[in-house]
């Protein structure tokens, strides 16, 4: 028996092992490509509008995504199109928004150093008791609300809000949703062209038809996705607005909100962010990919931490 249980632990700690290998080399693969640049994260602690306006400026995942939109061709439209149909949200309409709170809230968002001429945003609060946040999309750009439940939680402060702001900014402010819908609309159309060489010649011609907008126009909606709908009322009514993320968009912008507030000195603060969100946390998913569980954040932070710049 005591062969069988030192056998048993063994093989725990092999795959345990494998695991955190498995992990690591995912985190630093998202590490490598996503990080904020350096002079971003050297901008001193004093100028957060300059760490945003540095960060962004020299994103080259951001610039990419700006260029291809640009050229307003077949795939690119059709993203716009689907981020078009995404519900919006009305802060102006919407009667849980505690236009009370809108001084303190705009003050807040002044210390994270937005807005800034690179992110026009607002902060909203709305009355939910559950501590969530998001960054819903709105007619001009982007919003970032948090709830009541969230603003007047026991265990937060406001570093461990400004840190849940910056992950916000990050998702708004890189255009995530956007992003998502070209990332998905390139990947359907790389499917249908490999679709159409595994069938074989018969159907070249259908895999050219694929690739033009005539034929592509209708193919990819918003509706085509399963999401979580973040609930910002308090009667269980209809939820809204929604966000749809792929697993490294939520990497990305806990990694900026991390060394947002590294340069502060707070970088514990938004690990303490993260536990604080974990019972209750809202996420989205895809047919393809489900969030990163909180845990999973907050390693991949603690990896982040451990790494030397």
């Amino acid at each position: 028996m005591k062969r069988i249980i030192t056998l048993l632990l063994v093989l725990t700690a092999v795959v345990m092992s494998a695991e955190a290998e498995n992990s690591e080399k995912k985190f630093r693969k998202i590490l490598n490509r996503y990080d904020v640049a350096p002079e971003a994260i050297a901008v001193p602690a004093d100028s957060n509008p300059g760490f945003w306006e540095t960060a962004l400026g020299a994103d080259r995942n951001l610039a990419r995504l700006n260029r291809d939109i640009a050229k307003g061709k077949g795939l690119e439209r059709k993203a716009l199109a689907a981020c078009t149909k995404m519900p919006k949200f009305y802060p102006e309409y919407n009667s849980f928004v505690r236009s009370d709170l809108q001084p303190w809230a705009d003050s807040l968002m002044a210390t994270v150093g937005l807005p800034c001429d690179s992110i026009a945003t607002r902060l909203y609060v709305v009355d939910n008791p559950r501590a969530e946040a998001f960054a819903p999309l709105t007619e001009e750009g982007f919003a970032i609300v948090v709830t009541t439940g969230l603003v007047y939680n026991q265990g937060c402060d406001d570093d461990i809000l400004k840190g849940i702001i910056s992950a916000q900014a990050s998702h708004g402010a890189l255009r995530h949703q956007l992003q998502f819908f070209y990332d998905e609309a390139k990947r359907r159309r790389r499917d249908n062209i490999w679709g159409g060489i595994a069938i074989g010649a018969l159907v070249a011609a259908d895999v050219a038809l694929a690739m033009t907008d005539s034929y592509y126009a209708d193919y990819f909606t918003y509706n085509d996705f399963s999401t979580t709908n973040i609930n910002v009322n308090t009667d269980g009514g209809t939820a809204a607005p929604v966000y749809i993320y792929s697993a490294d968009q939520i990497y990305q912008a806990d990694l900026w909100a991390y060394r947002m507030m590294e340069r502060l000195g707070k970088g514990e603060s938004y690990i303490r962010a993260l536990k604080l969100l974990s019972p209750q946390v809202a996420g989205a998913e895809t047919a393809k990919e489900s969030s990163p569980s909180i845990s999973d954040r907050i390693k991949f932070i603690n990896f982040v931490a451990s790494q030397k710049q």
